[in-house]
């Protein structure tokens, strides 16, 4: 298989406007409105609307992640992890800073990396090993008197403080110098000029304020950070000063701190928003930690604010578990969700009732499974994940019972859906409410789950490729949310990808300006009429409509189907195929709307049938099912019988129909005549329900009838 795949990651601008996001090998690319995005706005007046959309190069934005970067071999799951927060996507990935995709305008995006400040940083130093500098502003030099810094501690953050030095403390009524230097509450004031000072202790972190005798400028509150710039040797780096160090540093110091973040290890590798901070997971060098930023302030990680801890600072916190420990994901919801390699685990407050700080956290383990590097998913109130092997969904779920967290697994009953292990996993709310997991072996293993109505069904979904990608956005006009693929083929013995995206099969609605009926009747027979037109059920599909404009015989774009043989669906007419050459077809005269694509084999075999009596469960008796009660909604396909070999079709046009007229779809309830087989001893009776056809196949209900011999 090619390694060139891409993944998709959604990206919801406002209600009405979403996008998909493509990362590539070094390369992102946007579609809107299920098209490739290009470099100029669609709504300006100026574009020439009889220009080709190809006369536009698409937007693109150059990347710094390669391949290897992206896509893991060994966990078989994608790298890189998404947040988003108003019109920002944030990024996370090990080997990168956090990165920002902001949109400027529907043309206009930009890559940038997320400017960290104050923090974090690891424990302090224990050692005797002191770090003295030359310069407390600007730029400086930083001496360390035993080996400290190494090469990739470029761009690292380090903090020094001061705790014990000879600086005077404030005091009302006393002489000052100019530009003498006095501490208060640990904080550092200059005086501005020579004078007695007044009755008003000075207590402010910025600017300059008057004690009532003398102005006193702020300075800093005992402690000073410097990024590094430039290593010269394990003793040795210049460093710009971040904020203003204090003068006693210059005699040195052994109360310092290193930067958590530098190239040298992980970047944050998951992210979230909670209780109005953001947060990242990292892989540090003492093991996973969750940091909280400043509250309200995103990018501000400082956990002190003049030397003290207060509900608004930073928090980190380590995720400690008893087995070797790798962080895979961070998801927020009542609680903050840690995913490691060997646990699960939710952060929160304390006490409720107050704010959540340093003195007011807690973290608690949920379960010992341990979880796969994929995000989880969120349902009404469940949290739903990947297990470490990807071989499995669990379930996190609130206990009121022992006031914490449980986890079930809710695919037991599926599990042979997911043997080539789970890679992916989306989300689709509407219409039904379904969960899609991209497995190892390029298909889809789907899960309609409600727990309102008890239901976690499972299905297979196969396509005419491998599925390498998928995303989730909503699609305003069509009332739904929309399932997008990124699907590699076989075309002409070359790699072909193609983004694509999952029809619903049916409108989800009627167009408003046919709302107005006059009675229940004539709505269905619009109803079923439109639904019929309009039907999508081919796979690698392409629509095409016929406007006044239209003035072409052949329907192109159909590269990726070249050399087969595709049903044309037109007007809600099954029509002749055709074979696709030179990525073209001919359109069938006085056809306005046509569905071109491969046909889809849709089957359901339901669980074993057993009819239990007063000799115990059935099982083992011969059954034979005479005939099948089906409830369809606006159906117009289908087959039934009790294998593949003894299909028969189901019937909807009635005897004294006119053959010249199209079938409407049909709603109701359907009985059909089933001969199944009585040769085998204790075999159970079942059925199997298939359809090809480009129609719809919508059942509601099935009632099978049976005969059972003692």
């Amino acid at each position: 298989m090619s390694n060139a795949k891409s993944f998709l990651f959604p990206f919801k601008y406002s209600h009405r406007v979403a996008y998909v996001v493509e990362f590539s090998h070094l390369k992102i690319r946007l579609f809107a409105q299920r098209e490739l995005l290009r470099q100029h706005t669609l709504s300006t007046s100026s574009t020439d609307d009889n220009e080709p959309d190809d006369a536009f190069p698409p937007v693109e934005l150059v990347s710094p992640y390669t391949y290897s970067d992206l896509w893991d071999d060994d966990e078989l799951c994608c790298k890189i992890q998404t947040i988003q927060h108003s019109d920002i996507m944030y990024i996370f990935n090990e080997n990168h800073p956090i990165m920002l995709l902001k949109r400027y305008a529907n043309d206009d995006w930009r890559l940038e990396e997320l400017e960290l400040r104050n923090g974090p940083f690891l424990s302090m130093n224990t050692s005797d090993t002191m770090i003295t500098v030359t310069e407390k502003t600007g730029t400086t030099q930083l001496t360390a008197s035993d080996d400290v810094f190494v090469e990739t501690d470029v761009g690292r953050l380090v903090r020094l403080r001061v705790l014990d030095d000879d600086t005077k403390p404030w005091s009302a009524g006393v002489d000052v110098k100019a530009m003498e230097i006095r501490s208060s509450d640990n904080k550092y004031y200059m005086a501005l000029a020579e004078g007695e000072t007044g009755a008003i202790k000075p207590v402010h972190s910025e600017g300059t304020r008057s004690d009532g005798g003398v102005s006193w400028q702020y300075v800093h509150d005992g402690i000073g950070i410097v990024k590094i710039t430039d290593f010269t040797d394990a003793q040795h780096v210049t460093a710009q000063v971040i904020s203003r160090l204090p003068d006693a540093l210059e005699n040195g110091t052994v109360c310092w701190e290193l930067g958590m973040l530098h190239q040298g290890t992980s970047y944050p590798i998951s992210g979230a928003f909670f209780r109005n901070r953001f947060a990242f997971l990292v892989n540090s060098e003492t093991g996973p930690n969750v940091c909280l930023s400043f509250s309200g302030d995103y990018n501000n990680f400082a956990d002190m604010d003049c030397g003290e801890a207060t509900a608004e600072t930073a928090i980190t916190v380590p995720v400690l578990s008893t087995e070797f420990n790798e962080g895979k994901w961070l998801y927020a919801r009542d609680a903050l969700f840690v995913g490691t390699g060997a646990a699960e685990f939710y952060i929160d407050a304390i006490t409720s009732s107050q704010a959540m700080a340093s003195d007011n956290i807690r973290i608690s383990q949920i379960s010992t499974v341990g979880s796969k590097a994929i995000m989880p998913v969120s349902i009404g109130a469940h949290v739903l994940f990947v297990d470490r092997y990807g071989l499995s969904l669990r379930d996190l779920m609130y206990n009121y019972y022992n006031d914490g967290y449980d986890q079930t697994d809710i695919s037991i009953l599926g599990k042979h859906l997911f043997q080539s292990r789970i890679v992916a996993m989306v989300y689709q709310e509407v219409p039904d409410k379904v969960l899609w997991c991209l497995v190892g072996d390029g298909t889809l293993a789907a899960i309609t789950f409600s727990s309102e109505q008890e239901v976690a069904a499972f299905s297979r979904h196969d396509v005419s490729g491998t599925i390498e990608s998928l995303a989730v956005i909503p699609n305003l006009e069509d009332n739904r949310d929309e399932l997008w693929l990124e699907v590699q083929r076989v075309v002409n013995n070359t790699y072909l990808r193609t983004v694509e995206w999952m029809d619903n099969g049916m409108p989800q609605a009627l167009p408003v300006a046919q709302a107005d009926f006059n009675n229940l009747d004539e709505k269905y027979l619009y109803e079923a009429q439109y639904m019929r037109q309009n039907a999508v059920y081919l796979d690698a599909a392409v629509v095409f409509d016929k406007t006044d404009e239209t003035d072409t015989s052949e329907l192109t774009g159909l590269k990726h189907l070249e050399g087969k043989e595709v049903l044309l669906f037109g007007d809600g007419v099954i029509l002749d195929s055709q074979v696709v050459y030179n990525g073209k077809i001919q359109i069938p005269n006085s056809v306005s709307h046509l569905v071109v694509g491969l046909k889809i084999c849709s089957q359901f075999i339901p669980q074993n049938i057993y009819i239990p009596n007063e000799y115990g469960s059935g099982i083992g008796q011969k059954q034979r099912i005479n005939h099948v009660l089906l409830t369809l909604y606006l159906s117009g396909g289908g087959q039934i019988g009790e294998d593949e070999n003894s299909l028969v079709n189901i019937l909807y046009r009635q005897t004294d129909a006119p053959m010249n007229n199209v079938q409407e779809l049909f709603s109701g309830n359907k009985e059909i005549l089933f001969n199944g087989s009585t040769t085998q001893k204790e075999q159970a009776a079942n059925f199997l329900l298939q359809t090809t056809s480009p129609l719809p196949f919508n059942i509601l209900a099935l009632v099978p009838y049976l005969d059972v011999t003692e």
